[in-house]
């Protein structure tokens, strides 16, 4: 901390451009962070007990527990001084856009800064998947990195201690991104650790699916680099598929989904999915947005537009 003013950290969200699940046994995963962010401040405390507070509808105290221990192995210290955490976020909580991942990457940030301990972004990627382990049991490591590394990023994790993350190096062609609409269909009920480990009971039966979304994601790569709309909109509606015949997709999306495609578009969950009612954020693509909107109306569920590939964690102030 710099003469006792508060450290204030924020990081965006991220969407599955396609990969999710599969990505978690060792199949690719393309990310793109979005521009909607949390926010996280540390402000020092003397002679108080540490309190967590947030402007979330959050078990905020489930952060203080999780992420403290955390940085306290890594640094083999027993206290931390006292601080009070101010969180807010732009972000859906529970919609598959990485509101964990944010937020653990801006706490642990900012802890690191409060305790003047040099740190750069491989370190608090590190901690935070140590975080996003704790929190879903299984995760596969690409949250962490979109949101710390932020913009377009390539993730494969071939064992527990080698993980390739490479960031991409081009845009999203904005002819593409400006018919890009997520539409918010609600929390799920299944968490995501819920959800991965269903798909783990059953990972066997579904390598070959697994295997298409490496295909699919490969050809993704090049047709996002050549703004082809209509292989977009044909990647999209098969790695949905995919997703729904892997089993976490609830019936009642699918439904919406398969009105968008109806319609000339295509849409996919961006997060673990769920099993019944909704199923967090849905990536949706349109030549024609409004039609997105106009559907997310009928159903009466938020929708917003929004950049793809922002920049990742960083220091506000």
């Amino acid at each position: 901390m710099t003469n006792g003013r508060p450290i204030t950290f924020s990081a965006p969200g991220k969407i599955h451009l396609l990969g999710e699940h599969s990505v978690v046994y060792g199949k690719p995963a393309l990310l793109a962070t979005v521009n909607l962010r949390v926010t996280v401040t540390l402000s020092e405390t003397k002679g108080i007990n540490p309190k967590l507070y947030s402007s979330l509808s959050l078990q905020n105290d489930n952060f203080k527990k999780i992420i403290e221990p955390i940085v306290k192995k890594y640094l083999k210290i027993k206290d931390i001084p006292s601080y009070q955490l101010t969180i807010s976020s732009q972000l859906p909580i529970g919609a598959g856009l990485g509101s964990s991942a944010a937020i653990s990457a801006c706490y642990i940030a900012a802890l690191l800064n409060f305790l003047k301990v040099k740190w750069d972004l491989d370190l608090v990627n590190e901690l935070t998947y140590e975080a996003e382990k704790a929190f879903h049991g299984n995760p596969s490591g690409a949250d962490n990195c979109a949101v710390v590394f932020g913009g377009l990023i390539w993730f494969r994790k071939e064992s527990e201690d080698l993980k390739i993350i490479q960031p991409l190096p081009f845009a999203i062609p904005a002819k593409l991104e400006k018919n890009f609409v997520i539409i918010y269909t609600g929390t799920p009920k299944q968490s995501t650790k819920e959800m991965v480990e269903m798909v783990s009971s059953n990972a066997a039966k579904f390598k070959e699916l697994f295997d298409n979304q490496e295909k699919l994601a490969k050809e993704l790569l090049s047709v996002l680099k050549g703004a082809d709309k209509k292989e977009l909109i044909k990647i999209i509606i098969q790695g949905e598929k995919n997703l729904e015949s892997i089993g976490v997709v609830s019936k009642e999306v699918a439904s919406i989904i398969r009105i968008i495609e109806k319609r000339g578009g295509a849409a996919k969950i961006c997060g673990a999915g769920a099993i019944e009612g909704p199923t967090g954020a849905l990536l949706c693509y349109h030549p024609t947005p409004s039609i997105i909107k106009q559907i997310a109306k009928s159903y009466n569920l938020d929708y917003f537009k929004t950049k793809l590939g922002t920049k990742g964690l960083r220091l506000e102030n």
